[in-house]
């Protein structure tokens, strides 16, 4: 997974969800392009969950996979 990629999957129309999995196992949800930010040559992107006050720093070297998922109706 490099910053392109997620670029691309946050350009996507219409958007899908995303579950980032790390290889800690940890998985974030993502429901919203925006909640990501990313730049095209970073080495890591922020999240912000719905759920969390918090913002997540995730280095694109500890992505295990990212799984696309249907829109929420």
């Amino acid at each position: 997974m490099t910053a392109r990629d997620m670029l691309q999957l946050m350009n996507r129309t219409p958007f899908e969800p995303l579950e980032i999995h790390l290889n800690s196992g940890t998985k974030i949800h993502v429901e919203h392009p925006y909640q990501i930010a990313t730049g095209p040559n970073a080495a890591a992107l922020v999240v912000y969950p719905d759920d969390e006050d918090v913002a997540r720093f995730v280095a694109y070297r500890n992505i295990a996979e990212i799984i696309t998922k249907a829109p929420s109706e």
